[in-house]
């Protein structure tokens, strides 16, 4: 009996260690799993804005159409953590006459390369203004053949407005936590004043 009674008992020990190795190796398991799942959620916190988080800020860009340097201000709105809305206006200081401003309305989705990178395309609408000053100047020869110290007219202004499309990219860094900059190229599709816009910009979150 002694002999039968060790080694059930030998038995027992030998199942309760592999019940003890079983039920620690799934609680590993599990710890694991859970640590994997905060680590995303925490990557995910730091690497995607917030759902309504609002930004405004100041840009400043050069047309290819218009040949000139633009200045501009802007405010974003996170409808869902990648989906962003923006709101800006520039205006295009006058070159030869000719001054242009518009406003846009675009949407970004933000794809995070990083914890503080992002890049996204951009589309939307465009409703641009271009005004031009017209003067009349008076060739050389037909001065010389009236004989006549003729002087340029101002014939006043000309201007036209249109809507357009929007479409482009760009990327943002987090400088801070509250402080980006961006950088953004886009072509603006509109009627007979197609043109590519550059911008650099800087924004702050609130």
């Amino acid at each position: 009996m002694d002999k039968m009674d060790d080694v059930l008992l030998g038995g027992n020990d030998y199942f309760c260690k592999e019940q003890n190795y079983n039920t620690i190796h799934k609680k590993s398991k599990r710890m694991k799993k859970h640590i994997l799942v905060a680590l995303c959620a925490l990557f995910s916190m730091g690497t995607l804005a917030q759902t309504g988080e609002k930004a405004v800020g100041l840009n400043v860009s050069y047309g290819t159409e218009i040949k000139n340097i633009g200045i501009g201000v802007k405010g974003q709105y996170n409808f869902t953590d990648v989906i962003r809305g923006e709101a800006s206006f520039d205006y295009f200081l006058k070159k030869d006459g000719l001054s242009m401003w518009n406003v846009n309305l675009n949407a970004h989705y933000l794809f995070p390369l990083g914890d503080k990178l992002k890049v996204y395309p951009l589309a939307g609408l465009s409703f641009t203004n271009w005004k031009a000053d017209l003067i009349l100047e008076w060739d050389d020869d037909i001065k010389d053949l009236i004989g006549e110290d003729l002087e340029d007219e101002d014939l006043g202004t000309w201007s036209e407005s249109k809507f357009g499309v929007n479409l482009g990219g760009g990327i943002q860094y987090d400088l801070t936590d509250k402080l980006i900059f961006s950088a953004e190229a886009k072509y603006q599709l509109i009627s007979d004043f197609d043109q590519a816009v550059f911008s650099v910009g800087v924004a702050y979150k609130f």
